[in-house]
Parts: C-alpha cells; sequence; structure tokens
C-alpha cells in the first residue's frame, strides 16, 4: 500500500488509521496541508507526502509514497479532497446506523479509497496539475483549450468520473444493506453480461495498459438479481483480477447454463493459489503468500466482501487453481491457469 489515512471526527475520535507502525510517530507533528518529508517505512528511507485538511465533520490526514503525488502538490491536493468527502460519508453512515466499531467503516473505506484514486488518475490523464500550476491565472484558458482540442478524450474522462462516483454511491447503498439484519434486497429482471459489461468500462484501461485481452460471452439470459449488490461483488472480482493477473495475458468471462445454475467464470492467468489457500481467500484480512509477495498493497478485504455481498443475491463462489498444467514465471512470481465462478442458484433468484 502506497497512501495511508487517518479519518477524525469532529469529536477527535480516530475512526480509521491504516498508517503502519514505524510511521504513527508522524501523527503528533503538527501538518500543514501539504508537505514534502523523507520517511522510513519497509525497511528503507522513501521520499513522500503529508497533508491535514478539516471541516465540520473532523479532520482526515494523508501521507503518500506514491511518485505522482509526492512531487505534485495540486494532485495531492485533490486526492485531499477526495478523502475529505469520504470521511464526510462515513460520518453520515455512522451517524444514521449508530456504527462504532472500527471493522465496519474499513470495509467501506477499502472501495472508496480505491475509487477515489481512480478518480484523481483520470483527471490527471487529462489535465496535468504540472500545466494548471505553471501560472494560476491562465488555469480556466487551460482547461478551455484542452475540451476544444480533445474533445473525445474529454468525453470519455467526463464518463468515466460519473461512473466512478456512481460506484461509490452503489457501494454507500450496498454498506447499508450489508449491515442491516434484515437488508432489503431489491431484484429486477436484468442481463448478468450488460451488468457485467456497465463495471468493465470502469476498468478497462487498466487492463489495456497492462495488455490483458478481456473477452465476454454473449449468453444474454436474464433474471432477478439486485443490481447494486452484484456491482459491488463484481466490483471487487475485477480489482483483484487487474492486481493478480499476468501482463500480456488473456481474461475471459464465460457465462454458462448448467440445469438450475447460471455460472459466471473468470478465466484467467493469475497469481498461484496454493491447495490450502482455496478455503481461506474469502475469509477476511486473509492474503494469500503469492499476493503477498506481489505487492505490499492490499488488506485481505475484497473477497470477503464479494462472498458476503455474493450471498444477499443468493449465489456463491469457486475457486478452482490450476484449471490446466499451464504455469508462467515473471519476476520470480508464478503465474497459474486458474477459474473464479460465481453460481446463482436460478429456483431461488425471485
Amino acid at each position: 500500500m502506497k497512501t495511508f489515512n487517518q479519518f477524525i471526527d469532529k469529536d477527535g475520535k480516530s475512526i480509521l488509521n491504516n498508517f503502519p507502525t514505524e510511521i504513527q510517530n508522524l501523527l503528533g507533528n503538527d501538518i500543514s496541508k501539504s508537505e514534502k518529508l523523507v520517511i522510513e517505512i519497509f525497511n528503507k528511507k522513501t521520499k513522500a507526502r503529508i497533508g491535514k485538511l478539516n471541516n465540520e465533520n473532523g479532520i482526515v490526514v494523508v501521507l503518500s509514497i506514491e511518485e505522482r503525488y509526492v512531487n505534485s502538490s495540486s494532485l495531492f491536493s485533490e486526492l485531499l479532497k477526495m478523502s475529505i468527502i469520504t470521511l464526510d460519508n462515513i460520518i453520515t453512515f455512522r451517524n444514521n446506523f449508530s456504527l462504532n466499531q472500527n471493522e465496519y467503516v474499513q470495509d467501506l473505506v477499502h472501495n472508496l479509497t480505491s475509487l477515489n484514486t481512480y478518480n484523481v488518475q483520470e483527471l490527471e490523464s487529462l489535465i496535468p496539475s504540472k500545466i494548471l500550476t505553471q501560472n494560476i491565472n491562465t488555469q480556466r484558458d487551460v482547461i478551455k483549450n484542452i475540451i476544444s482540442e480533445k474533445p473525445i478524450v474529454t468525453a470519455n474522462t467526463l464518463l468515466k468520473l460519473i461512473k466512478y462516483n456512481y460506484a461509490m454511491k452503489v457501494e454507500f447503498s450496498v454498506f447499508e444493506k450489508t449491515i442491516m439484519q434484515n437488508p432489503k434486497v431489491q431484484k429486477l429482471e436484468l442481463s448478468i453480461r450488460e451488468i457485467i459489461l456497465s463495471i468493465l468500462q470502469v476498468f478497462i484501461q487498466e487492463f489495456e495498459q497492462r495488455n490483458i485481452i478481456v473477452s465476454i460471452d454473449n449468453n444474454e439470459k436474464r433474471f432477478h438479481i439486485d443490481f447494486e449488490i452484484l456491482f459491488v461483488s463484481l466490483f471487487y472480482i475485477l480489482e483483484n483480477a487487474i492486481k493478480y493477473c499476468c501482463r500480456n495475458s488473456n481474461f475471459k468471462i464465460l457465462l454458462k447454463e448448467e440445469q438450475n445454475k447460471f455460472i459466471v467464470i473468470f478465466d484467467m492467468l493469475s497469481l498461484r493459489i496454493e491447495d490450502e489457500e482455496i478455503a481461506k481467500i474469502c475469509q477476511k484480512k486473509f492474503r494469500a503468500k503469492s499476493a503477498i509477495l506481489h505487492t505490499e498493497d492490499g488488506k485481505g478485504i475484497g473477497m470477503s466482501r464479494v462472498l458476503k455481498t455474493l450471498k444477499l443475491n443468493n449465489a456463491e463462489i469457486e475457486i478452482i487453481p490450476r484449471v490446466t498444467d499451464y504455469t508462467k514465471i515473471k519476476n520470480n512470481l508464478i503465474y497459474e491457469h486458474n477459474q473464479f465462478k460465481i453460481i446463482f442458484d436460478t429456483n431461488r433468484i425471485f
């Protein structure tokens, strides 16, 4: 993980703090809106940027060691603004449901942090922060020129931002459903394929950047499901696929019907899963050995959320490692032919 957050409510209570132990001392310092520093983290000295923002709901402290945020105060400022919006939404939900357990809030923040990052990255790709900081008096003219010169890119960026913000709205809605004892599940007759395609639009650029070719079957079967809940389930699966699939490979989404089952199969060349890890993949805070070697990012929350949300749609997940004997070694990591199956019981869809 390269970005760390502390959320504090207006009463001074810490709602979330994922700062590693070795840099907790930084939170006791006077922190400005944005400042660069050198810290020792993960057993090495690293350049970082830290900042603080507050409003009537509380305080957000953000530290990042990601190069783009360290080198750009403007981009880091946008990250802070996104984080304070996240705090506002968390406070609203906490007040509504009297939630005081960090565990619930961490689940929510996990996905929102990713969405915030996607928002900032899209804005930066369209309007690089270094351009805006060259002359503050010409910012509007610069933006007008970019929109005029790149109308299609601008339109695509705006569409992605709309989708990311919609995904955040959906995440809050599903968060409410997963903490209620008797959640209100709203099932409508929908096409699974159409839902998958709508979420793929959020991630397609990242698949392309990794040269991962995505394909999906043409099965348009419709049955009753809760769209928002399935959206969140699939979001986590695709987010993990981008993180753990091998570059320059194929990612196939197969749609199959077997008796009273409708099965979505995510077929990929991804990090090795040990036999003893299969039953643990969906346990909260569990991360496979290969995933830990691949990246320090991740908290082991995603797949547990997949399991929990799928149950609300009367679905289950099955993980099948080594579907074939094909293996690839890249950067000392083993990639194998794995499948993740979502199985809907069509007898229980109403």
